[in-house]
Formats: structure tokens, C-alpha cells, sequence
């Protein structure tokens, strides 16, 4: 075999030399010769005239395994300048449920024409009516499903007549004739058993599933905690709706992971979410962090009025402002590190709403063990500067106190907020870090009220 992996960025400048010369045919050969994974680097380095261009011209299998890939927010772009008709081939192609992503976000009017022109419409129509987060929202209709008196033989049989391109290999769910879960059978058990052995007899009736609308997360949570590669979908009932397989719930967490990281960030994840850096235009990005950035910088202020408020002691005792920045910076950080510890442990299951108060009890200890600590060595780094030992004494007790409401307050909003129905992330991180600075500053300055025989 003398075929090789083309080197990437040598063919990605040919594709682009190429679409300079106006030779989309050539740069489109170029392209289709990539695998997959390099198909998505191009893709997403395309302008997008160049990128509606490839869509019109490849196949439509081809433009289907392209979307598959694509972030749902590409896949709808690149959808909505396609025509009905070579829309609802592409589609065609497609797994029902990543169908259904597509046709929900496309304008009403072209999904439903789409939707009316696919050779099998009846797969993906029940799709469409969950929230895109749910279980329902995310499951394909595509699974394998056996009634409870078929022979091990007869399952096998079945099972080679099965596309290798099946979403759901591992597992033969059992139904009833009303389509109610009963039980669940590996391939394995299938393949060691004896031809004429009941499908009843060699499935585990105990079966782990979610109802259509469960939470993604969730669900990923269920399927993560029991090693599970697939799960079925049931109705309130118990029938049977569909399966949500690994891939499903890898990119339920890359998606909420990214949110996260997004929002304890300051920025809002909406319309960047699920678009690639280079393929996020600046007005986009403007808008996603603008609002953020406004309202922390007016809840900065607070930092402000406190020092306008404390100015008096500040020109009395200049050297209180050396220490402001360490205090402050402190504070924020021991805020963010708990917050994060926090939220990770909810997102987890390992922290539950009930636990407010003993979470708070570990945060409060833990913030008196680093903030003596700390304490200790601000102490010491006063005295290296040549203050007063009261102005050090003073620092020491203020980044003491301030590990502690850091600490706190950190454990505390996250899950406050939670039990609220907010998101702990989007007012944790920079707010978290805006609100102890300000606070940090007048257990400061209170403290060298009280201390400070100068004040």
C-alpha cells in the first residue's frame, strides 16, 4: 500500500492558492482527497463564499459526513443556501436525530420542505417536537429492538442483515407487542447461546433508562456512572422511543464543558458556543462579551468608591496602598479556586443542593487553614517592606478574614444560585472576584481603623 497522509498545511495553502486562481474544481479535488478530520480544519479556514461553494458542488453522502462533524450552528449555515431539494438529499443521509438538530434550527418554512421531500420523513418528524437539551431532543430513532420470543438464532439472522453503519451495535433491546422496554441482551450472549435459546431468557430485565425529557446532562451522568455505550429513551409508559448512544453524550459534555468555560469567563456562550475561533466573526464576539464586560466593569466601581470612601486613612497612612493589590488579589483567587471546586463537584453529582451547610462548614475550615498561612507570610513580606508591625499585623489579619469570606461566600453562591434555577456559572468567576475585591477592601480598611494608632 503506497498511499500516504498528505502533509495538511502543505494542502491547505494549495487549496487556497487554488481558490485565489478561482479554481474551485481543482481546490474542491484537493479537498475531497483530505480525510474527514483535515475536511474540518479546511472547512472551518474557508471564507464564507468558499464555504457555501463546497457544500453546493460535493456529493451529497460526502456533504453529509461533513455535517456530521460540523458544529450544529455550521451545519444550519451552510443548510440555509442550500435548495429544498438538494437540502433534503443531504438529509437523507443523515442519522435522524442529527436531522432533526438541522431542521429545527432552519427557518420554518425551508425545514418543512425539506422534511416533506427526505424519502423517510417519519423517522425524524417524532424527533422534532423535544427540546434540543432533553433526551428526547438528543436520541436517534435508529435502534435494534426484538420481540421477547425470538430464538438466539433468529436474532443473529437478523442482526447480518443490519447496515454496518447502524448506530447502535452493541446492544439488542427487548419490547413487548404494546413496544414496552423489557429487558436488554449484549452481543455476546447472543452469539454464545444456544440457536433455539428465547431472547427472554438471556436478557437482564433490570434495565437502565431515561424518559424523553431528561436533561442531557443528566443523561450523560447516567451513562457515564454506569459504563454504559448506549441507553434507551421511554416514554411515561415504558415504551420504547429510542437510544442515545457515546457519541451523543461526548458531545453533550464538550458542549457543556465549553459553556462553562465560556461563562466563568465573563462571556456569553450563545452565539459562539458551538463556532470554531476562526470561524467567529468580531461582531459576534463583541457581542458575546460586551454585556459582561459592562456589568462588571460598573460592579468594579464598588472598588472605587470603597478606596474614595477610606480616603482620609489612605493619605494618613500612604503605606496602606502598597497593599491593596495583594489583598484584593488574594481574595479573588482563593474566591475562583473554590468556585471552581464547587461547581466541578455539582457537575459531578458529588456536591448536592442538601449539603449547602456542609459545604459551607469544609469551606469556612479550609479558608482559616490558608488564611492563617497566608497570613503568616504577608506578615513577613510587610516587615521585609519596612512598614510599622502594626500596618503588618494588620495585613496579616485582613488576608487571614479574607481567605475565610472568600471561602464562603465562593461555596455559597454557586449552589444558592442552583437552588434558584441559575446557572452557578454565570455569576461565578469575574463577579465572584468583582464582589470580594470590594468587600476584601473594607474588612481592610475597617481593621486598620482599629489597629493603626495613626487612625
Amino acid at each position: 500500500m503506497n498511499d500516504r497522509v498528505p502533509d495538511f498545511e502543505l494542502e491547505l495553502e494549495r487549496i487556497q492558492e487554488l481558490l485565489r486562481e478561482e479554481k474551485i474544481t481543482e481546490a474542491l479535488e484537493v479537498f475531497k482527497g483530505l480525510n474527514l478530520g483535515d475536511q474540518i480544519e479546511v472547512y472551518n479556514q474557508l471564507s464564507e463564499e468558499h464555504q457555501e461553494e463546497f457544500v453546493r458542488l460535493l456529493p451529497p453522502e460526502e456533504v453529509a459526513e461533513l455535517f456530521n462533524r460540523l458544529s450544529d450552528a455550521q451545519a444550519v449555515d451552510a443548510a440555509e443556501h442550500l435548495s429544498s431539494e438538494a437540502l433534503s438529499e443531504i438529509l437523507d443521509e443523515m442519522q435522524p436525530d442529527q436531522v432533526a438538530d438541522i431542521l429545527g434550527d432552519l427557518p420554518p418554512e425551508q425545514a418543512s420542505e425539506a422534511l416533506q421531500q427526505m424519502e423517510d420523513p417519519e423517522d425524524v418528524i417524532p424527533l422534532l417536537g423535544y427540546p434540543d437539551e432533553t433526551a428526547g431532543g438528543r436520541m436517534t430513532t435508529e435502534y435494534i429492538a426484538m420481540r421477547r420470543h425470538t430464538t438466539a438464532a433468529q436474532a443473529i439472522d437478523f442482526l447480518r442483515q443490519i447496515h454496518p453503519d447502524h448506530e447502535v451495535p452493541y446492544y439488542v433491546f427487548v419490547i413487548d407487542r404494546e413496544r414496552r422496554l423489557c429487558g436488554v441482551v449484549g452481543m455476546r450472549e447472543l452469539v454464545v447461546a444456544p440457536p433455539a435459546k428465547l431472547v427472554e431468557d438471556l436478557m437482564d430485565p433490570e434495565v437502565i433508562f431515561v424518559t424523553a425529557g431528561t436533561d442531557q446532562e443528566d443523561v450523560a451522568r447516567t451513562m457515564s456512572n454506569n459504563n454504559l455505550s448506549a441507553i434507551p429513551v421511554v416514554n411515561d409508559g415504558g415504551q420504547m422511543l429510542g437510544v442515545i448512544t457515546l457519541d451523543d453524550v461526548i458531545d453533550v459534555l464538550k458542549e457543556e464543558a465549553g459553556e462553562d468555560i465560556l461563562q466563568l469567563g465573563g462571556v456569553e456562550p450563545g452565539p459562539l458556543l458551538d463556532v470554531p475561533y476562526w470561524s467567529q466573526r468580531i461582531s459576534q464576539v463583541v457581542r458575546s462579551r460586551f454585556t459582561w464586560l459592562l456589568t462588571l466593569f460598573i460592579a468594579e466601581t464598588l472598588t472605587g468608591t470603597v478606596m474614595r470612601h477610606y480616603d482620609e486613612e489612605i493619605q494618613t497612612v500612604v503605606s496602606l496602598a502598597f497593599f491593596v493589590p495583594l489583598l484584593i488579589g488574594t481574595g479573588g483567587n482563593a474566591g475562583s479556586q473554590t468556585v471552581a471546586t464547587i461547581i466541578r463537584g455539582m457537575a459531578l453529582g458529588e456536591v448536592k443542593r442538601s449539603e449547602l451547610l456542609w459545604v459551607l462548614w469544609k469551606e469556612f475550615r479550609t479558608g482559616i487553614a490558608l488564611g492563617v498561612l497566608l497570613g503568616v507570610v504577608g506578615y513577613a513580606r510587610a516587615l521585609l517592606w519596612g512598614v510599622d508591625w502594626h500596618l503588618a499585623v494588620t495585613v496579616a489579619l485582613t488576608i487571614t478574614i479574607i481567605c475565610i469570606w472568600a471561602n464562603s461566600v465562593a461555596a455559597m453562591v454557586p449552589m444558592l444560585a442552583d437552588k434558584v434555577g441559575i446557572d452557578p456559572t454565570i455569576i461565578s468567576g469575574p463577579f465572584m472576584s468583582t464582589l470580594i475585591d470590594a468587600t476584601g477592601l473594607v474588612i481592610y480598611f475597617t481593621l486598620a481603623a482599629w489597629i493603626l494608632p495613626q487612625l
